[in-house]
């Protein structure tokens, strides 16, 4: 049988509605206004009445008509169909139609969420300034069209010392002075460590410094001889102070090994001994031979040279070499020189600290020099040490060095560990005893010069700050402990130029501004779920997650001046509870609906008796608009400056349609329980701001665990881990709760396609460019595209892509002739994983990959700075290239 004579043919006109299952769009129009046009004048041809009526122009009035009719109907066959479409959740583009196709199931689109953030607060005051709680502060952000209002959540107590400081990596214990060392730190004037003791002993560039080792060996009671270190003079070359550091460097060097410290003094003239230049041999004459002889000069006091060429001086007195003004006496010397001791083999270097007795000016001889001198009367002989005696003291090597300072205590220079702290989470804080012990359990916020952000808290309890050898009036390095280790390298911690800001006067705020309490309505006893609107919206939610569902509104509402209870739904609710639900329709509006006295009680009777006092805002997110600051809203004296150093976050938008469409129908199926992969993901995509989730169990070390991955408007590991709260809250009162959950912030794995097209000559490449890359998907700005072949809705966490996907999605383009690829390769994201596109770099070496494969927790994506697209007008001649 042949169909084209025996088979009934449908009719253009009315189309026949036929759609298959799974459609993005229904097709319910019966025909368009040509159809409508030519099935009314086929119906008039088929009037044998009007069988003369012939002429069919428009300027007939009567055809006219029939056109308008055609016209009309055409528009009404175009609503029908955009009507129809609204019916079905998968083709309704509505919100409030998917809001009321997804309520039939009992599903509720999630409101928008209320942002939170943390302000550093800057105060000027003598000590601690409360800031209350409620304290309202406004701010800026470049993702919302009008300033958002904060409120504190929770009274705080700020101090002056911890507006924005810095903390120090710890240092290493202490090391040797080592020969070739330039550098040396001031540890001690006359035994005070104290900073202020250190800072008022004046040293300057070109000061002379002598170290001064140990000289008990030469001391009453020192016992048996022992060597002492060789002496040396260094010359200042610059003074640095370091927080409580005090760096001297020097034009030399250090020129033995000594131990973590040394005794050093400032000092000022040098003197020689007198006789220290006498000639080597002095000539004398004999008066008997009338001939001269020569004697050799004895350099050595104590020498028992006759006093007629020898100035006999006593062991506890110094003859200088000329006249020294201003030595007075009780000041103090260091004479160093070379001395023999009887039992002792060779000379020994010494240098010894003696105070001035007495001065006095003399006339004294040496071999053949003789000349004024000032001989200095020291409180004690040079060497008191009962076991040692001296034999010879050797005028040419012996000096006496003016002191200029007390005892100076030098060590050698601070080290300290560099790269990752690992799981170490010391710091170290400069600053006062009454300063130091306010960081104990105290929340702060790290800065880096990029933005970068982290929350700590120390762990350091008051009574770890000790003051064994310390005081409470100078400041101290003080080591604290951390609940997590920096993310930086200690690099980011230096004492003279770190790289990362402390805040320590933190408020913790989210979003919402107070309203003043509103009258919202007139209880009626004999009305059922009597429902009033809000005056002003959008209601501030923020999550709980200890509530199904986590968000709350901020909401409390008294009827007859009694607080009732704000339900999720009246299904549990008997007839005598006072409670109330809060819905949003579509317009954002939040109505409060009361029971029917079966299903939650019915309001009493009264007028005004219903008041609400409640907050609005919501989705705040990000950072603040450059060049912006936030301001406090209220009146607090000492607050002088307010930061936002980091950016606000787990603000959300209202749940979107796509959204919806989505998440519902699993949540349907989940029946309020979680038990498969699929239920978990629809729990967390019902959650405020998460875009995309995904779960699958892993089992890292062999612990299986089950492994959500989620992506959320702001993308920050804040909001990740709100998340991971309510989830780990579901799991527990509504799942199986038998594997713990791993909740894990989604990224984007960013790609770079080096691609040229091929496009028909008569076609414009300012129209080709365009369409090519919504047809890639590729990201432009700071949001990322939804359709495209990279695009967020079409696109899976773990899904890679195939180079021919590429170029067959290019292909479709209107106008494109050929496509060729010349690289396509996944950029390195570093770690951590950068997950700014604009400070990835495109790769060097190009390479053209078949395919690209994605971890598990990134969603493939191509940012417009890693596309290059090079168009190519088709000749002719030639439609394939070489």
């Amino acid at each position: 049988m042949s169909c084209e004579h025996d088979c009934a043919v449908p009719p253009l006109f009315p189309a026949v509605i036929r759609n298959r299952p799974a459609l993005e769009r229904v097709g319910y129009r019966i025909g368009d206004y040509a159809s409508f046009r030519a099935h009314a004048l086929a119906r008039l041809d088929q009037a044998w009445q009007l069988a003369a009526w012939t002429h069919r122009g428009a300027d007939d009035p009567a055809i006219a008509l029939l056109e308008c009719g055609a016209i009309a109907g055409e528009i009404l066959a175009f609503y029908q169909e955009l009507y129809a479409n609204e019916v079905w959740l998968r083709s309704a583009d509505w919100r409030e139609s998917v809001s009321r196709l997804v309520a039939l199931t009992g599903y509720r689109l999630a409101p928008g969420l209320g942002g939170e953030a943390v302000f550093a607060l800057a105060v000027e005051s003598d000590g601690p300034v409360t800031v209350p709680a409620g304290f309202p502060f406004k701010a800026d952000l470049q993702q919302l069209d009008s300033p958002a209002l904060f409120e504190t959540t929770a009274t705080a107590t700020t101090y002056p010392w911890l507006n924005q400081f810095r903390l120090c990596r710890t240092r290493h214990g202490p090391v040797a002075i080592e020969e070739g060392d330039r550098v040396l730190e001031l540890q001690a004037v006359g035994g005070a460590t104290g900073l202020a003791a250190r800072q008022a002993q004046e040293i300057n560039p070109g000061d002379r410094i002598m170290l001064v080792p140990d000289s008990t060996m030469f001391e009453a009671g020192g016992g048996a001889y022992t060597a002492q270190a060789r002496s040396e003079i260094l010359v200042v070359d610059a003074v640095e102070t370091v927080l409580d550091r005090i760096v001297i460097t020097f034009k030399g060097a250090v020129t033995v090994d000594r131990g973590p410290t040394v005794r050093a003094y400032r000092i000022g003239r040098s003197f020689k001994h007198f006789g220290h230049n006498a000639p080597i041999r002095i000539a004398a004459l004999n008066e008997i031979t009338g001939r001269a002889t020569f004697n050799e000069t004895v350099f050595h006091r104590e020498s028992g040279t006759s006093a007629d060429l020898y100035t006999s001086f006593a062991e506890s007195e110094l003859g200088f070499d000329g006249e020294v003004a201003n030595l007075p006496a009780g000041a103090s010397m260091i004479v160093s020189g070379q001395a023999e001791f009887t039992g002792v083999s060779g000379a020994s270097d010494f240098a010894v600290v003696k105070e001035v007795d007495a001065v006095r000016k003399d006339a004294v001889r040496w071999a053949g020099l003789a000349g004024g001198s000032t001989v200095v009367n020291m409180r004690d002989k040079l060497f008191t040490n009962a076991a040692l005696t001296l034999q010879r003291l050797d005028v040419r090597r012996l000096q006496a060095h003016e002191v200029l300072s007390p005892e100076l205590t030098l060590g050698a220079a601070t080290g300290w560990d560099t790269g990752s702290f690992g799981t170490d989470t010391e710091l170290a804080y400069f600053g006062r005893y009454d300063e130091a012990v306010t960081l104990a359990g105290r929340d702060l916020l790290l800065v880096d010069d990029e933005g970068l952000a982290q929350t700590v808290r120390v762990d350091s309890a008051a009574d770890e700050f000790d003051l064994t050898g310390r005081d409470e009036t100078n400041p101290w390095l003080w080591t604290i402990r951390l609940d997590q280790p920096p993310r930086w390298d200690r690099e980011a911690f230096g004492e003279t130029a770190p790289g990362v800001a402390v805040y320590g006067n933190l408020v913790q705020a989210d979003q919402g501004e107070t309203q003043a309490e509103a009258i919202i309505g007139n209880g009626d006893a004999r009305a059922i779920f009597q429902t009033f609107p809000l005056p002003k919206a959008p209601l501030t939610y923020l999550l709980h997650n200890e509530r199904t569902p986590p968000q709350v509104p901020e909401l409390d509402v008294y009827v007859d001046g009694v607080l009732w209870t704000q339900v999720d739904t009246f299904f549990h609710s008997g007839p005598k509870d006072r409670v109330y639900v809060v819905r949003e329709d579509d317009q954002g509006n939040s109505l409060v609906q009361f029971g029917d006295g079966v299903t939650g009680a019915r309001l009493p009777s009264g007028r005004r008796n219903v008041v609400a006092r409640f907050r609005v805002g919501s989705g705040a997110r990000g950072p603040l608009e450059p060049g912006q600051a936030p301001k406090p809203m209220g009146r607090l004296k000492p607050l002088t400056d307010v930061w936002m150093p980091a950016p606000a976050v787990n603000g959300a938008e209202p749940e979107s349609a796509d959204g919806a469409r989505e998440a519902a129908p699993a949540r349907m199926q989940s029946l309020g329980r979680l038990v498969g992969l699929s239920d978990y993901e629809a729990e967390a995509l019902g959650l405020p701001g998460v875009r995309k989730a995904r779960a699958a169990w892993v089992a890292p070390q062999g612990l299986p665990r089950l492994q959500l991955v989620v992506m959320t408007d702001g993308g920050t590991d804040v909001e990740a881990a709100a998340v991971a709260a309510a989830m780990t809250s579901a799991n527990r009162c509504r799942g199986a709760s038998r594997f713990p959950i791993e909740t894990v912030r989604g990224i984007r794995q960013y790609l770079h396609l080096d691609v040229t097209v091929g496009y028909e000559p008569e076609r414009l490449p300012e129209n080709i460019e365009p369409a090519v890359r919504l047809a890639l998907g590729v990201e432009e700005g700071p949001d990322e595209p939804e359709d495209g072949l990279f695009g967020f809705k079409g696109r899976q966490f773990g899904q890679g892509a195939h180079v021919s996907q590429v170029i067959g999605i290019v292909q479709q383009v209107a106008g494109v002739v050929w496509v060729r690829v010349d690289a396509f390769q996944a950029i390195d994201l570093g770690d951590p994983p950068q997950t700014d596109p604009t400070l990835l770099p495109v790769p060097t070496v190009r390479v053209r990959e078949t395919a690209i494969g994605c971890p598990g927790t990134a969603l493939l994506a191509l940012h417009a700075l890693h596309l290059s697209l090079s168009l190519a007008k088709v000749a002719a001649a030639e439609e394939c290239p070489a």
